[in-house]
């Protein structure tokens, strides 16, 4: 091989080795690692690639894919590394990570979530509307007829007594013509009959002290006994009269009290009915008392249902902007947290391979910077190549590098 190829072949092996490390640098998943505050990994390939006079691009290729890869991590805490020697990496794995503030935060995230989707699922009842109050039937008018009728009857009634008492009061408190005629015949009568005995005995007298013959005084004194008897029928008939006319008397005043017991009667049924009157425009009187009354209450009743209605609608929409504003502060709680969560730095491996080395930390500052070395599960080199071969995943020894 002359000196230009040779020259070809060392160029072409550095523009690969540039390739691989800017390759490596600038990897997506290496991103996160190369520009946080938390801690910072610098991917370093390892250099001094051996040239051979017969390795063609292909084999610079599976040279560069197997080359060692080192990595320069700053972190604040060892513990952040969560790879050690010998351990079996694949393309994605953590390298570093501040797991326990993570698990706290992602806790905390999830506690978040799980009081916004409790609020979100929790319903707030509204408040029923109460129905509109059915407003108390009116009272039907109010109907005296029927007592105005017993007072307009009772009045008639009154009048009829009262003109039948003032009619018959003076006739009654006089005797009966026929009675009183019919007594004082009898006593006229009687008067004659005492008369005529009278004579008669008179005569008799004088008879006897004329000294007349005994048959005249005989029929005189037999005339006599005649005219007594006329005299004791008179009697008789003239006590007949005075007993007629003493109960035509007490008749007529019998009447005449009756007259009177049934103007008092009358009088009595005018003022029951003027107070059954009285009574039912008392009663309506009442009816309407307890009728607004019961308006009134209901009114009452009404403006306090409307009242807890209101206080109710007060108390749904206080809710309502109670959960809104604890929603939004949880979803600010939620994006601190997430943000957080962003500003941890996480390191993953670009690539599939074994922890081949990590050097001891060094601090400061407080930040804590190493170097851990990635090789390939199998690597093979040619003519005294720079790599070795990792002979088992759970192994730490592994070839240096020149």
């Amino acid at each position: 091989m002359n000196v230009f190829e040779k020259n070809n072949l060392i160029t072409y092996l550095s523009i690969g080795l540039a390739g691989l490390i800017f390759t490596v640098k600038y990897y997506p998943q290496n991103q996160t690692a190369v520009a946080e505050s938390q801690g910072k990994a610098i991917i370093k390939n390892a250099p001094e690639p051996d040239t051979e006079d017969d390795i063609d691009d292909s084999a610079i290729s599976i040279l560069q894919q197997n080359r060692p890869l080192r990595m320069s991590i700053s972190v604040d805490n060892p513990s952040f590394l969560k790879v050690k020697v010998g351990q079996e990496i694949k393309k994605g794995d953590v390298i570093s990570d501040n797991s326990t503030e993570r698990d706290r935060l992602l806790k905390q995230k999830q506690s978040v979530k799980l009081q916004i989707d409790n609020l979100k699922s929790k319903t707030i009842p509204e408040p029923f509307k109460p129905a509109l109050a059915l407003g108390l039937k009116p009272l039907p008018p109010a109907i005296f007829s029927e007592e105005t009728a017993a007072i307009a009857q009772g009045k008639m009634k009154l009048s009829q007594a009262q003109a039948l008492l003032e009619t018959r009061t003076q006739l009654l408190q006089t005797d009966n013509p026929e009675r009183r005629a019919e007594s004082e015949n009898a006593e006229a009568g009687f008067q004659i009959a005492s008369q005529k005995v009278a004579e008669q005995e008179q005569m008799i007298q004088s008879m006897r002290d004329m000294k007349l013959s005994t048959e005249i005084l005989q029929h005189e004194e037999a005339k006599l006994k005649q005219l007594r008897s006329q005299l004791d029928q008179a009697n008789s008939a003239l006590d007949q009269s005075k007993a007629k006319l003493n109960a035509s008397a007490i008749l007529q005043q019998q009447e005449l009290q009756q007259l009177q017991v049934n103007v008092r009667l009358a009088q009595s049924d005018l003022e029951v009915a003027e107070s059954r009157l009285i009574a039912a425009e008392n009663r309506r009187k009442l009816t309407e008392y307890d009728a607004n009354l019961n308006e009134a209450r209901r009114q009452q009743q009404e403006n306090q249902t409307q009242q807890e209605y209101s206080r109710q609608q007060q108390q749904y929409a206080q809710s309502v902007r109670d959960r809104d504003y604890q929603l939004a502060q949880l979803a600010i709680s939620l994006t601190n947290i997430e943000d957080k969560l962003a500003l941890i730095p996480m390191l993953r491996s670009p690539r599939n391979g074994y922890i081949r080395r990590i050097k001891p930390w060094v601090g400061k500052d407080g930040k804590y910077t190493t170097t851990i070395t990635i090789s390939a599960a199998t690597v093979s080199s040619k003519n005294g190549g720079g790599t070795g071969t990792v002979t088992s995943p759970n192994t730490s020894k592994v070839n240096p590098t020149r």
